[in-house]
């Protein structure tokens, strides 16, 4: 496996190298200028080369083909950004992985995509949707529906309503929160706009549960106030990127459903808040700050900067908003590639986005984050907001 995926390694560094130069470092990183399209090229190139396993149709969970046992939510997330990059490229490479993902990643889950935790779905209901809209793969038509309804089981009245956490039924902690419901309330909104009133879950069309679900978050997850958004309805203090993320992306489509700017103004307060506060305060790069080493933290930051970029490229934000955050986006972006990444034999991304990786190896959670943020530069370069 190792050898296979080396060999595909050597044949691209060959054709990318040459491209850029005799000096294998020698990648698109200007201190000044740096060609958005070309890193993001550079980065999801060396995702499939170096974590895709070619002979299972999974990602794996580093760089040197070791498979993690529990590491469904993140293959999710691998999918994305094969979508992300077939959309901007067209290139069969990508295409060919979002086809075998299904089957791979599916086999890999015990032959079927049920899992345990609710938000763990959710993100598989997110990227399933997206992989159908951009392929037209009918598989996943099947797998997004299939999870939308397993994931609208978790929800109760308990507590004022929303989705659990997971099956057990935890009444503590995480129990409920934007996690589950985040995601969940994205899915709710897309659906609704695919499907519209064609599409009754438990006696409830998509709108409804999006209402439902996003009024919970909104009570029990957010302080209107400040724009903060907590881990949970047991968990107030608990502040992260990745659920600041999935609430402006929620916000953003119930106001595309609705137009009120209600959820528009939303997402804007949650959007200042994160970047004034969810950052290292010296260099004021996106930052969680319990970021470590091959942990589930690390993937949060790519997640908030998925939607982020949506609420820049939505035309009703006010242009000075729009300024703020493209400032905001790109001082983090060049930090990550001209301070965060090593550009070796590979990309690699630090789990930090100021400091590379000090060996050859990266985790998937780490190279996942890093590549969702070149994939958004050179979606905002191609959409002229650079």
């Amino acid at each position: 496996m190792k050898n296979i995926n080396r060999i595909y390694l050597l044949v691209f560094l060959s054709v990318f190298f040459a491209a850029c130069g005799d000096d294998p470092t020698d990648l698109p990183s200007a201190q000044n200028t740096i060609d958005w399209t070309a890193a993001a090229d550079s980065s999801s190139m060396s995702l499939i080369n170096n974590y895709w396993n070619q002979d299972k149709y999974h990602f794996n969970n580093d760089n040197y083909g070791n498979i993690g046992k529990y590491d469904y939510w993140t293959e999710a997330h691998g999918l994305d950004v094969l979508v992300d990059a077939y959309e901007r490229t067209k290139k069969e490479v990508y295409k060919k992985a979002i086809y075998d993902f299904y089957e791979g990643v599916k086999a890999k889950n015990g032959g079927r995509f049920w899992n345990n935790y609710y938000d763990d779905m959710g993100w598989h209901g997110m990227a399933h949707l997206r992989a159908l809209e951009a392929t037209g793969d009918n598989r996943y038509e099947q797998s997004a529906g299939d999870l939308w309804k397993w994931i609208l089981e978790g929800w109760d009245d308990y507590g004022g309503g929303g989705i659990r956490w997971n099956h057990e039924n935890n009444v503590a902690g995480m129990s409920k929160g934007v996690p589950s419901n985040g995601p969940a309330a994205i899915i709710a909104a897309r659906r609704w706009q695919k499907y519209g009133n064609s599409e009754i879950v438990n006696g409830k069309n998509d709108s409804i549960w999006l209402d439902m679900i996003y009024s919970w978050m909104k009570t029990y997850c957010f302080e209107p106030q400040t724009g903060r958004v907590f881990e949970s309805k047991n968990d107030t203090k608990g502040d992260w990127t990745y659920n600041a993320g999935t609430f402006i992306g929620a916000a953003l489509e119930y106001y595309k459903i609705s137009g009120d700017k209600t959820y528009l103004n939303d997402a804007i307060k949650t959007a200042d808040r994160a970047i004034s506060t969810l950052v290292n305060t010296s260099n004021g790069v996106l930052s969680d700050w319990a970021e470590q080493p091959d942990h589930d933290v690390d993937l949060f930051k790519g997640i908030f900067v998925r939607y982020f970029t949506l609420l820049i490229l939505n035309h009703d934000l006010p242009e000075t908003k729009r300024t703020r955050y493209v400032s905001f986006m790109k001082n983090s972006a060049e930090y990550l590639w001209n301070k965060g990444t090593r550009k070796s034999s590979a990309v690699l991304f630090g789990y930090h986005w100021w400091e590379a990786p000090d060996n050859a190896t990266a985790s998937l959670r780490v190279q996942l984050s890093g590549s969702m943020m070149m994939e958004a530069m050179a979606l905002l370069k191609e959409k002229g907001v650079l």
